[in-house]
């Protein structure tokens, strides 16, 4: 089999097993207990971050799994909240490709990420609320999804690096961890 099929097929692979992995964390993991349109489910952007390491294909598809999956745990608010992820992981994805330094990836998609949740859940609760509960709720939404992001990048990087020691079992993107430009 020749070089480009074989890294189509571990890619598709690859992506599979994320959007699998973005399907069964909302399903299964134990979520704390914050009032909708909180929410706050440990890990939850493990696949997610990691699909930025593989390709735009795999950003998508891990997406969209994750939204399917939080829209049957915990509604349409929370679903549309992990449809917003196609921002900052598609950006993230491009950053990575173009070997930006890791932590401005983590900072910039940090931000989108909060701005992208800040987004679904104004325009769900843009009636009914006073200005200032408005402000409230914009920072605990932006504040809790930037700590989570970096929890869960965190979390990510442990992990990609374990996959990076199983030398061809899984071919994310090579990154050298220390270098990279600013």
């Amino acid at each position: 089999m020749n070089t480009r099929i074989s890294k189509s097929i571990k890619a598709l692979t690859i992506s599979g097993l994320l959007t699998a992995l973005a399907i069964v964390i909302p399903l299964f993991m134990p979520k704390l207990p914050v009032p909708q349109p909180f929410s706050v489910t440990p890990a939850s952007h493990l696949a997610v971050i990691l699909a930025m390491f593989v390709s735009p294909f795999a950003v998508v598809c891990t997406v969209l799994g994750g939204t399917i999956a939080f829209f049957v745990a915990l509604g349409p608010v929370v679903a549309m909240r992990a449809f917003s992820h196609i921002i900052f992981t598609l950006f993230g994805c491009y950053m990575i490709k173009k070997r930006y330094n890791l932590f401005l990836t983590m900072v910039i998609t940090a931000v989108l990420h909060g701005l992208g949740e800040i987004i679904v859940v104004s325009v769900f609760a843009l009636f009914g609320m006073s200005q200032s509960t408005m402000y409230f709720v914009w920072g605990i939404t932006g504040g809790i999804t930037v700590l989570h992001h970096f929890f869960d990048f965190a979390i990510a990087m442990v992990v990609y690096k374990a996959l990076q020691a199983t030398k061809g079992l899984v071919s994310l993107e090579p990154v050298n961890l220390t270098k990279f430009k600013a």
